[in-house]
């Protein structure tokens, strides 16, 4: 079956609540903006130097990890836009 198109063009990136710019899925599921989710994980890179815990690169959302995150793309999906209305 089919997703309902209206439905889905309702989607909102989960951080800065606009709808997905350059769509990035993480492994754990979550699409948000590419800026908006590297930018979130470097975020939370750079705190990893005062609290080791944070060093891993984790979901924005949920903090699952992200396997194979090197900053560059690697461990997360990028989107086509017909790719999220097409569902």
């Amino acid at each position: 079956p089919r997703a309902d198109p209206e439905h889905l063009s309702a989607y909102s990136c989960p951080i800065c609540f606009f709808p997905p710019t350059n769509a990035t899925l993480t492994p754990c599921g979550h699409v948000c903006c590419g800026s908006c989710l590297f930018t979130a994980v470097k975020t939370m890179a750079q705190r990893g130097a005062l609290m080791p815990e944070a060093s891993v690169a984790r979901c924005p959302v949920c903090r699952a990890q992200i396997p194979g995150w090197d900053g560059k793309g690697g461990g997360v999906i990028g989107l086509k836009v017909r790719a999220i209305f097409s569902l």
